[in-house]
């Protein structure tokens, strides 16, 4: 007997078959079948494997070793089964059940599959399950659906459920694109929004990147429908956006905002986002969940009481600094005092108990100190402890007077330690200075207006720009700050109806 020496290796050779080959090969073995299945009596090969598929360096496909063929189906001795490869041959031909055209698509199947994920011919067995379905998805790199589909029906268990015969599963195959996809990976697949003020924005980013080589991830945003958002087009929703909406790229940094101007108060909010892309998955999803603000409710009876109140403290204070006779030095002596004891965390949040044991303390100090140096011991009383009882006492009324102008919803208890917390410091030095300010105007008509007589028109109107513009640095900025609270409670009545609920 003489064959032709074929100058090529079989299939079984350690190797990484890209799909584009893999499909190649699917091609080329299908076209032998269609010939044999064309035949005036079908050919059935019944032992197609990877060990049986020759291939040369340029990719050319010859399948061998017929010893097992057949012409046509029927039953077939139970020797020859047993001759069969496990693992490639159908259930049809394993149970001596009549073969079909379509049992070498089975073996062909397994066999492809065996090249996809690099498994070897022994050990595809390990892949089939007790329904003779053959589980690869998970060995395989994401790859077109189409591609990964064609290959499931390929390798049904059931004959019926295959291709009717190579033709049909040829014409299926030839337009497939089996390039690999890539993976999509996303930062956060749960994001949380929390507003401090009701009508801000607030973005968090996501990052979304790809680590297949030789892959882009081609995708897009768009935000789930819900019963109570208005209709809207993939593109366009009325408090949700993103930036980039659409994008490619493998390490795409992406941001989305939610606008709160378009939400009830005081709720939270949970939608659902989708990101269409290219990978296997198409379609990732991502929750979000936004909880709004309060809107400060702000009375003009609170604010009027706000201003007597800072009226008043002004008065005292100026009363006595005028009854003790106090230089206007001691002015800003008091604002340095209050500074220090603002600006030191550990003063401001002391407690009763040690306020007592400070009292006891000093107390010692002073009666070791007052029998040997007196006079130091009274400048350390007036330098000291006098003025740190009067700006603990000046901090308590500030604290209760701000009370009125900054919202319970926001805040809760008010105490002095949070005066000076982040969100409420400006307001605080405002008033603070705008206390000041009083003083001094206070002090410069105390002084001007019983000499009145002996000023100058310019001297008098110098005076009382130099009063007006104290004023006006602290007040101006403070009215400011206290009407946008009630700008804000009356855009919100205004759009209330409008509002988007949970």
């Amino acid at each position: 007997m003489i064959q032709e020496y074929i100058n090529a290796e079989s299939a079984v050779i350690y190797r990484q078959w890209q799909p584009q080959e893999i499909k190649q090969i699917a091609i080329s073995v299908l076209e032998i079948l269609v010939y044999l299945q064309s035949q005036p009596q079908p050919v059935i090969h019944r032992d197609i494997k990877p060990e049986n598929i020759l291939i040369d360096e340029q990719l050319n496909v010859y399948l061998v070793d017929f010893g097992f063929a057949r012409m046509g189906g029927g039953e077939i001795a139970a020797s020859s089964v047993v001759k069969g490869t496990m693992g490639f041959m159908s259930p049809e031909q394993m149970f001596n059940r009549e073969l079909t055209i379509s049992s070498d698509l089975y073996s062909l199947g397994a066999t492809l599959i065996c090249l996809l994920t690099g498994i070897k011919s022994v050990d595809i067995g390990n892949l089939i399950d007790a329904n003779y379905r053959i589980i690869f998805r998970h060995l395989v790199p994401p790859l077109e659906r189409g591609w990964i589909n064609w290959l499931e029906k390929m390798a049904e268990p059931k004959y019926t459920d295959r291709y009717k015969n190579a033709e049909a599963a040829l014409a299926i195959l030839r337009p497939l694109n089996v390039s690999s996809l890539p993976k999509v990976i996303i930062s956060q697949e749960n994001i949380e929004f929390a507003s401090d003020q009701w009508g801000e924005k607030l973005t968090e980013t996501t990052r979304v990147s790809n680590p297949i080589p030789e892959t882009i991830i081609s995708g897009n945003w768009e935000v789930a429908p819900h019963v109570s958002d208005p209709p809207h087009t993939p593109y366009d929703h009325s408090w949700i956006s993103f930036s980039p909406q659409k994008f490619e790229g493998n390490n795409v940094k992406c941001e989305i905002t939610v606008d709160t101007s378009k939400l009830v108060e005081n709720e939270i909010h949970k939608r659902k986002i989708f990101l269409h892309n290219n990978s296997a998955s198409e379609t990732l999803k991502i929750n979000i969940q936004v909880k709004t603000a309060s809107v400060p409710k702000l009375e003009a009876s609170s604010i009027f009481m706000f201003f007597f109140c800072r009226f008043v403290v002004a008065v005292v204070i100026f009363y006595g600094f005028s009854l003790l006779q106090f230089n206007p030095v001691f002015i800003w002596l008091a604002i340095i005092h209050i500074g220090v004891y603002c600006l030191v965390p550990s003063i401001v949040n002391v407690t009763k108990n040690d306020i007592v044991k400070f009292i006891i303390l000093f107390g010692l100090v002073y009666y070791m100190f007052s029998s040997i140096f007196e006079p130091l011991a009274i400048a350390m009383f007036i330098i000291g402890v006098i003025p740190y009882f009067l700006v603990l006492l000046y901090l308590f009324i500030l604290a209760k007077t701000v009370e009125l102008i900054i919202s319970k919803n926001e805040i809760g208890q008010l105490l002095i330690s949070q005066l000076f917390s982040k969100e409420k410091k400006v307001i605080t030095l405002l008033t603070i200075g705008l206390d000041f300010s009083l003083i001094m105007n206070f002090n410069i008509f105390y002084e001007v207006i019983p000499q009145l007589h002996c000023f100058t028109l310019g001297e008098i109107l110098l005076s009382g720009g130099v009063a007006i513009a104290s004023l006006a640095v602290t007040l101006i900025p403070l009215i400011y700050l206290l009407f946008k609270p009630a700008k804000m409670f009356y855009k919100y009545r205004k759009s209330q109806p409008n509002l988007i609920k949970p």
